[in-house]
């Protein structure tokens, strides 16, 4: 696998499969997963200030404390291996976080290209919806209750508000740095890889050159 000499952070639509891509991409370059979600579920599983913190928000269903996440972007930069570039999969998500992971790069001298993939509000219903049919079928087979499923678009429908509010203004802010590509999601899976791989390429032609 070849070092691509820049990080990369994929951000994108609740349910746009970023995951997924994230795999494909640690299979054709040397990307080490910084994967917030990961680290957030071992925090708050630890009996400490940080666990009863996480406990409070994310357990609950709020975002990740900005406080946190700048930590964690702090450490993650720093354990950062020679021999590979990172790959932030769903964060920084809030302006404020990008901004310090900008001035992070820069402290250590290192380059980075976000990407955001696209879904439309319908799709995102849809997907999501899916995999809730997909955890609770028997559930809803025994019961025969739809309230399940519109509690379920309840919650979809605050998820893309804050989505849509406040990834929104970190999206923005990597297109003001011209380092930002928007990547449509909703396609086959291959073709959303080939769109991003092309982003990638084609980024690390202008950087070269």
């Amino acid at each position: 696998m070849k070092k691509l000499n820049f990080n990369i952070v994929l951000l994108g639509m609740i349910a746009s499969g970023k995951d997924t891509q994230a795999k494909f991409l640690m299979k054709k370059y040397a990307l080490k997963p910084v994967e917030s979600g990961k680290h957030w579920r071992e925090i708050m599983k630890e009996k400490s200030a940080d666990g009863d913190w996480i406990r409070r928000t994310m357990g609950k269903g709020h975002p990740a404390p900005v406080a946190l996440m700048k930590k964690f972007l702090v450490q993650e930069i720093a354990k950062k291996p020679k021999n590979k570039d990172l790959l932030f999969v769903g964060n920084p998500r809030l302006k404020p976080e990008a901004q310090l992971l900008k001035k992070l790069f820069e402290e250590k001298k290192q380059n980075f290209f976000a990407l955001y993939v696209t879904l439309p509000e319908k799709e995102v219903y849809k997907r999501s919806l899916n995999r809730t049919i997909a955890t609770t079928s028997l559930k809803i087979k025994q019961t025969k209750d739809k309230r399940n499923l519109d509690d379920k678009e309840d919650v979809i429908a605050r998820r893309i508000a804050w989505h849509t509010n406040q990834v929104g203004k970190t999206v923005k802010y990597f297109q003001s740095l011209k380092k930002l590509k928007i990547i449509n999601g909703k396609q086959t899976v291959p073709n959303v890889t080939k769109d991003i791989l092309k982003a990638i390429e084609g980024y690390k032609k202008i950087i070269e050159n």
